[in-house]
């Protein structure tokens, strides 16, 4: 069975966040569909690299994926919050108990869109101030809530995917990935 994970980017992203997201996650076999929020295949990132994502975000089938999961960069996350197609999506797979992923600034287009209420998590250092929920934790890097998954920053950023993909395809073959990827 092929495990299905929408990365929505948005004009702004971080680019660090989402390409060590979608590289250990095809890496252990999902299909990662990169989405921009809207009709045009072009995405910016923070840094203003050209991305050419593979749909607009108006094509996607929320039935069809098993996670999906948002990098951060504080326009980016802007962008993600402001999406109604985006947050429609997002309550679908959280009403089914579907992994949700949020790293850096991210998590508050998760508060945004309803789904941290109660919820343990971390995010960026300051972010945590916008979030109106008193479950903010510091430590660990990556934060675990029923299916809500939460990281820290760009430098926690292969560690959150690799729990992503441990989550999605299991420990064997998410061990073997960062094997050979010399995670120690």
């Amino acid at each position: 069975m092929i495990v299905r994970v929408l990365v929505p980017l948005a004009d702004g992203f971080e680019e660090l966040e989402a390409i060590s997201i979608i590289d250990v996650l095809r890496r252990v076999g999902c299909e990662v569909i990169l989405a921009s929020l809207k009709t045009s295949l072009e995405v910016s990132s923070q840094g203003k690299v050209k991305f050419i994502v593979d749909k607009s975000i108006f094509e996607i089938q929320a039935d069809c994926l098993d996670a999906v999961v948002f990098p951060g960069g504080w326009e980016g996350t802007q962008n993600l919050a402001n999406s109604e197609s985006l947050k429609h999506i997002l309550q679908i797979l959280h009403n089914k108990g579907k992994i949700i992923g949020a790293i850096c600034a991210a998590p508050l287009a998760l508060f945004k869109m309803g789904i941290l209420e109660n919820k343990r998590f971390t995010c960026y250092p300051g972010i945590e101030g916008m979030i109106a929920n008193n479950y903010y934790q510091t430590m660990p890097n990556v934060v675990e809530d029923a299916n809500i998954i939460t990281s820290r920053g760009p430098a926690t950023a292969l560690e959150f995917a690799f729990i992503l993909a441990e989550k999605l395809v299991g420990l064997e073959k998410t061990q073997e990935i960062k094997k050979g990827m010399l995670v120690l």
